[in-house]
């Protein structure tokens, strides 16, 4: 036997031993697990997506924050690979510097300008040795091209010079890493759109923050299943209580209640069963009690229950294993499987071979 069949035997006979009944536990716990997942997941999946937004509004508002601190004038100067020396640069990207080296979360602080949908860095934080930051950096050079993807239609780089925000939807994975990233316009003292500041935070920035919700989550799944299996044994419980409260009911509502023989409906079910299963030769016997209304009326039905009961008790000395017997009034009807005429030995008269 495959040793997974082995466990779930195991845990089978360990379920029936509480009482109940195995399939009725597993599909009751699966329901109820089903329904209470849904109730905690759903809502912790709309929090996370929550989450992610208000990071999303926390990076837009670094970028907002990153392009304010950029001198737009001397960056347009930038723009013009002619107009460029280090002095300009070091100028440039110093305001920078100091922003990124204050908050030591973010990845990448970095400016970039379009050049024909193109666009290519202009200033990059990691290539200052007097940044402060916990992170590798991978320095991008002064007008080194930044590779777009395929599918990548450039409308962010129109949105960008149209004076729109742009915000990633969700981290994205590029050369440099998977980020979170903000995108915000540079404009001169004149108000000309001079190139963009760039923001990326990385997915341990996010994962961080996540960390406490999701043990939270992983919790709240595991008391989830534990009421549904809960909620499961106590389903189990009622349907095992209420089969047994049927049972009760119709073994009292096929029962002679005088004798503890079947009752008139009773015979006609055991009869029944015992034919569909048994192939061989059967014999019914009846047993008379004469004059038992002349008893009732002459003694009263108490001694009238009496025979009756002591007349039970006669024939059920006289009773082989597997012979059923059923009381209709003052008679008493005995089926006997597996046995033919010669064999039906209760009474000499009132039994009839089938």
């Amino acid at each position: 036997m495959h040793p997974v069949s082995k466990s779930q035997s195991r845990l089978g006979a360990a379920i029936a031993r509480w009482g109940v009944d195995p399939l009725v536990f597993g599909l009751a716990s699966l329901i109820a697990a089903a329904i209470l997942v849904a109730i905690v997941a759903i809502p912790q999946h709309l929090s996370t997506r929550a989450r992610l937004e208000g990071l999303r509004a926390h990076v837009g508002e670094v970028g907002h924050i990153a392009a304010s601190v950029v001198d737009g004038d001397l960056h347009r100067q930038l723009l013009d690979p002619a107009n460029y020396s280090q002095e300009l640069y070091d100028r440039a990207l110093a305001p920078l510097v100091k922003f990124h080296s204050a908050d030591p979360d973010i990845f990448y602080v970095y400016s970039m300008a379009d050049r024909g949908g193109v666009p290519y860095f202009v200033l990059d934080t990691a290539t200052s040795p007097k940044l402060r930051t916990k992170h590798e950096l991978r320095p991008s050079q002064y007008m080194e091209k930044f590779e777009l993807e395929e599918d990548d239609d450039g409308q962010w780089l129109r949105d960008l010079a149209a004076g729109k925000e742009y915000i990633t939807s969700d981290f994205e994975e590029d050369d440099y890493g998977t980020f979170l990233t903000a995108h915000v316009p540079i404009y001169d003292s004149e108000g000309r759109y001079s190139g963009f500041i760039g923001v990326d935070f990385d997915m341990g920035y996010y994962l961080a923050g996540e960390a406490r919700f999701r043990s939270i989550e992983i919790a709240s799944l595991a008391a989830a299943l534990l009421l549904a299996m809960l909620i499961g044994y106590f389903v189990a419980r009622y349907h095992a209580t209420m089969r047994r409260r049927i049972k009760e009911l119709h073994e009292i509502s096929i029962q002679d209640s005088l004798t503890g023989f079947y009752n008139r409906r009773g015979a006609m079910e055991i009869i029944k069963k015992a034919l569909e299963r048994h192939v061989g030769k059967s014999a019914v016997m009846l047993v008379d009690i004469d004059n038992l209304s002349t008893i009732n009326d002459t003694h009263g039905h108490v001694a009238g229950d009496a025979v009756i009961a002591r007349t039970a008790e006669a024939v059920r000395r006289s009773l082989r294993p597997g012979d059923q017997c059923s009381r209709f009034g003052d008679e008493f009807m005995i089926y006997a499987p597996d046995c033919d005429e010669a064999g039906a030995k209760l009474s000499p008269r009132g039994y009839s071979p089938s």
